[in-house]
């Protein structure tokens, strides 16, 4: 845990620092502050993922195969720049199976948003799961309504899991959601 604390703090102050700088050479004859700038901003979203395909050593597995399984991804991201972002996600996962349902895992789901891509974002997450897995997740991000208050977004995230006895997993999902 205390490994995770310090990369965490690691990367966001590598942001910060970046952020610092850029506005530093950007006009040196005029001190500027970050907030001076309009950053950073704190950003909270939900949404809802469905992850569609798993390949593994196992084959191939379709969600709706023997069952279904949904998250609901819940974030606070803090914009550092119009570039950068960091962000903070947890996803609770339910299962359903044969009539009954249950939470199969809460993932906790730090990472980088690399933003304004040709309107898109790219994000790397690392993940930690209570359900034993582990691993990073690359997400394609694509806002697709933007109002004053609220952005609606939709994503591709590609996770690769490792750990708990099972095999190396990548599956791809659908993602949705909404972002104050």
């Amino acid at each position: 845990m205390n490994v995770l604390i310090g990369i965490l703090a690691i990367c966001y102050c590598n942001v910060d620092c970046n952020a610092q700088s850029k506005l530093a050479t950007e006009n040196p004859k005029t001190p500027q502050t970050v907030s001076e700038n309009g950053f950073p901003i704190t950003k909270t979203y939900f949404s809802i993922v469905h992850p569609i395909v798993t390949f593994s050593d196992s084959g191939r597995n379709f969600n709706f195969d023997s069952g279904y399984t949904v998250g609901f991804p819940t974030g606070i991201n803090f914009l550092q720049s119009e570039k950068v972002a960091f962000s903070l996600e947890f996803v609770p996962f339910i299962s359903a199976e044969d009539g009954t349902s249950k939470v199969s895992g809460l993932l906790f789901h730090p990472g980088v948003i690399y933003r304004n891509i040709a309107g898109f974002n790219f994000l790397t997450r690392l993940a930690y799961n209570t359900n034993g897995r582990y691993g990073i997740t690359a997400v394609i991000n694509r806002p697709i309504v933007k109002r004053d208050k609220v952005t609606y977004f939709l994503a591709t995230p590609i996770p690769i899991r490792f750990g708990n006895e099972l095999p190396t997993s990548v599956t791809f999902a659908f993602q949705f959601g909404i972002l104050f």
